[in-house]
């Protein structure tokens, strides 16, 4: 909102009451530059079961759900959860394995739920708002010590300009988790790039 972008919120209670009251400011701040939509009627409680609810909202008027920090049951995770189902998209920033706050997140990469990003750019990238910029022309090269069901990917991705998760997972043969922790991996080593649509391309 700092920076006069719109701003809607999903509320899980009627109109007439804001929760937590200490965000009524915010909330008369979206008013001015976005917008607040519920689908529960005024006098609705902020009841916990609605939360869940209000999540489905949230991730189907949403090009792109960003998950910032979560636990194993973190109530983000319902909203990543509902957005990949309606094929949107997804992405989330990785933390350390020691850290119970990041292991949502992680899972959410590591099943190739969610693409991973480290920053604003990444984001752009992944959405495709980087209306000026081009990518470059793929060049062949040899890339060395990589792992065999690495360098199947490569090749493949090597020949086209993007490459459907699933047509990877016929072309290549391995199976679901296998290719999911690949693609992971090639994403962290900066040799391949998460798309849209489940897309890959080469970095």
């Amino acid at each position: 909102m700092e920076l006069g972008i719109s701003t809607i919120a999903g509320l899980g209670h009627g109109l007439d009451r804001i929760y937590p009251a200490s965000h009524k400011h915010l909330a008369k701040d979206m008013l001015q530059n976005g917008g607040l939509l519920t689908e529960f009627p005024s006098g609705t409680n902020p009841d916990r079961t609605n939360f869940p609810m209000r999540n489905r909202i949230v991730a189907g008027i949403s090009d792109v759900t960003v998950i910032v920090e979560s636990d194993k049951a973190g109530g983000s995770l319902i909203t990543a959860y509902m957005a990949s189902g309606y094929n949107r998209e997804v992405a989330a920033f990785p933390g350390r394995v020691s850290d119970t706050r990041s292991a949502g997140c992680n899972d959410l990469i590591r099943s190739n739920i969610a693409a991973m990003i480290t920053g604003p750019e990444d984001l752009l990238e992944l959405m495709n708002w980087n209306k000026g910029t081009k990518h470059k022309t793929v060049q062949k090269q040899l890339f060395l010590n990589l792992a065999p069901e690495e360098q199947k990917i490569i090749d493949i991705l090597q020949t086209k300009d993007s490459v459907h998760a699933d047509d990877l997972y016929y072309q290549t043969g391995l199976g679901g988790s296998q290719l999911a922790s690949t693609l992971l991996m090639l994403e962290m080593q900066g040799l391949i790039k998460t798309l849209p649509g489940k897309h890959y391309r080469m970095a």
